[in-house]
């Protein structure tokens, strides 16, 4: 492919990258283990695609600026030992977190194996000075959190980009065998699971209950009471409420009792958790005003009284709606539209993605659009704020990428029969788009089937299937670790930006010349 213009994604000043390259120790010599010779030489191929393609370049870069506009304008200029701590702490971020994305640990697991692993500290240029000097995971969470996402999608379009690029003589520019090509894309639609428990209506109070009684046993640890029953019973009250509603659900599947029987039972152990629920959200108001005019009287800091006020009114402005989501349900015996349900009382914004499927007929996160080049490449990863129909995701996704990457990505657009629309095949059309959607008409579907390039483009569809189970299982984990939805776009981003690193790194290299091969 010829190269293409590559405008960088961050104004890099030469003087902010000025400085002589760590010098890491030399990795152990390992016999024995091809595992370990496989994962060496996948960091080592890792290192040199960070170097090679500028991302690590723009990622300091970012931080320099970062660091020059909290100071102002009137801040003198960055020292040659600032600017140089900056530049390593901006490289060590990048680097910690995409191997511990990598390695799909947690910060406390990661930071442990950095300290146990030669090869780690290599790749994330831990300093050596006697003394092994790793991130704590209070440190690694700080470092992935301080690159926005929009950083993330720049640094991962400015790797897609060099990988496209070769130079005069048609070489990569990544050292690629040959240059990937971004004209023809795979597309499909998934959900992102989240951190929650199976939405059952009437677990939601016993969540609100918990919270609410957990923050004022803090508050009253830090000398602040008002005068309530000892805190611990509401919560033992709740636990024997939750295991009769659980009784109650299984009477009549094995003789005993009625349909009608266990309705009662339901809503009685409902009313009596409506009760509880009353008296703690009543208890925590009382707590959380006491604190919050009272906080200098405790060894809390400002910010530490202030998140406990927050973890406090996130429920009980959530609680009504729960009281009122279970009642419907359980009382009432209605029907609550998925679009007014509250699935969580820590992640709001989570929905409810019906998928049909066997095994997975619903599933409660987040929708994910992702697109797969030919090679496996991650080239757009875009989480939705609501479920809609993959049919209304097309055209966005392909404008989104081209104001990225330009009119040579997306020439031909691969996706099954839920992105299918006569809108989206006349934009497609428009767009100067190969359509390679499956009709949703089963006797077109079979018409168009009989192309041998459909055919073809279709079975290999299989493997973005397979991409969505190895990002989701490998990269994202079982579930989006962070809570909250900027935190969640944050972490898609690193993860997509980890995995295309991870795919360039496994892909094959040109041959070097024989001066170089010894």
């Amino acid at each position: 492919m010829p190269a293409t213009p590559t405008p960088a994604p961050l104004f890099i000043h030469p003087s902010d990258l000025a400085q002589q390259r760590v010098i890491r120790l030399p990795l152990p010599i390992v016999e024995g283990n091809c595992d370990y010779l496989e994962r060496e030489a996948e960091l080592r191929r890792m290192d040199e695609v960070l170097i090679r393609s500028g991302i690590e370049d723009a990622c300091i870069a970012h931080h320099i600026a970062a660091v020059r506009s909290a100071a102002g304008a009137a801040a003198k200029p960055l020292s040659d030992r600032r600017r140089a701590t900056i530049q390593h702490q901006a490289r060590q971020s990048l680097r910690c977190t995409v191997a511990r994305i990598l390695s799909n640990e947690s910060h406390r697991s990661f930071s442990c194996h950095l300290a146990e692993s030669a090869l780690l500290q290599w790749f994330c240029g831990i300093r050596f000075d006697g003394i092994v000097h790793v991130p704590s995971k209070s440190a690694l969470q700080r470092m992935e959190a301080e690159v926005p996402a929009e950083v993330l999608h720049e640094l991962n379009v400015l790797l897609l980009r060099r990988s496209t690029e070769t130079d005069e003589v048609g070489a990569s520019t990544l050292g690629l065998a040959e240059a990937v090509d971004l004209s023809l894309l795979w597309m499909d639609a998934t959900c992102a699971k989240l951190d929650i428990h199976y939405p059952t209506d009437w677990i939601l109070l016993r969540d609100a209950t918990r919270t609410i009684i957990k923050a004022i046993i803090t508050i009253r640890s830090h000398g602040l009471k008002h005068r309530m029953p000892a805190p611990e019973r509401f919560i033992a009250r709740m636990n024997a409420q939750c295991m009769a509603m659980s009784g109650a659900s299984r009477r009549g599947r094995d003789g005993r009792g009625g349909e009608r029987t266990k309705k009662k039972a339901r809503k009685a152990t409902l009313r009596t958790m409506k009760e509880i629920v009353g008296s703690v959200r009543k208890h925590g108001q009382r707590y959380r005003d006491l604190l919050a005019s009272s906080w200098r009287e405790t060894d809390l800091s400002e910010r530490e009284a202030q998140r406990i006020i927050e973890r406090i009114d996130g429920v009980i402005t959530q609680l009504p709606d729960a009281i009122r989501q279970a009642h419907e349900r359980i009382i009432g015996e209605r029907v609550v539209p998925n679009a007014e349900k509250t699935l969580s009382l820590y992640q709001p914004h989570a929905q409810v993605y019906v998928r049909g499927k066997s095994g997975a007929d619903a599933e409660f996160g987040l929708q994910m659009l992702l697109s797969e080049s030919a090679e496996g490449l991650i080239i757009d990863c875009h989480l939705l704020p609501d479920i809609t129909s993959d049919s209304s995701l097309l055209m966005p996704a392909i404008a989104r990428m081209r104001q990225r990457f330009g009119d040579q990505v997306a020439g031909t657009v691969v996706t099954d029969r839920g992105f299918s629309s006569a809108a989206n095949d006349a934009a497609l059309a428009a767009a100067s788009t190969t359509n390679m959607t499956l009709p949703r008409n089963p006797e077109k579907m079979r018409q168009r089937l009989q192309d041998p390039t459909v055919q073809k483009l279709q079975k290999r569809r299989a493997q973005t299937e397979a991409r969505i189970g190895i990002f989701k299982a490998n990269f994202l984990g079982d579930h989006l670790p962070t809570k909250n939805w900027q935190a969640q776009e944050r972490f898609v981003a690193w993860a997509t930006l980890a995995h295309n690193l991870w795919v360039l790194a496994r892909q094959e290299q040109a041959a070097k010349p024989l001066a170089q091969a010894g």
